[in-house]
């Protein structure tokens, strides 16, 4: 006899509520969106004198004006494989009208006689 209080207690208990809290809904953080600005600096053309604005298109693309000045004095020819190669082996987009240019402006930079002799192997750029 026992068994039935004991049986309807349970029954009794497990339906009614005891007081929990409603589960309350997941909410996202909210995340505030903010621009930032940096200030880099400027990238104005590097080489200046005679034939900046050529050397400025077509060898800043991939080298810096330091690179450039720091190779050795070389003669016209040797500039002009050097542009050669550039163009053909390294895809540089240089027009072959402006190639007599850029070795002028090249020579110019190094003092280099725009008619000495080849130094190093010239390549195909004769």
């Amino acid at each position: 006899m026992l068994r039935m209080p004991a049986i309807l207690f349970g029954l009794f208990a497990a339906a009614t509520p005891v007081g929990a809290e409603e589960p309350k809904p997941v909410v996202p953080p909210v995340f505030v969106w903010a621009t930032k600005s940096y200030d880099l600096p400027k990238r104005e053309p590097i080489f200046e004198g005679f034939g900046a604005q050529l050397l400025n298109q077509h060898c800043l693309i991939c080298h810096s004006a330091e690179f450039v000045d720091e190779q050795p004095p070389l003669p016209a020819a040797t500039w002009r494989a050097e542009v050669l190669k550039m163009k053909n082996v390294f895809g540089a987009p240089v027009e072959d009208r402006d190639i007599p240019d850029l070795v002028e402006a090249l020579t110019r930079r190094q003092r280099t006689m725009p008619n000495d002799g080849p130094v190093g192997n010239p390549g195909n750029g004769r």
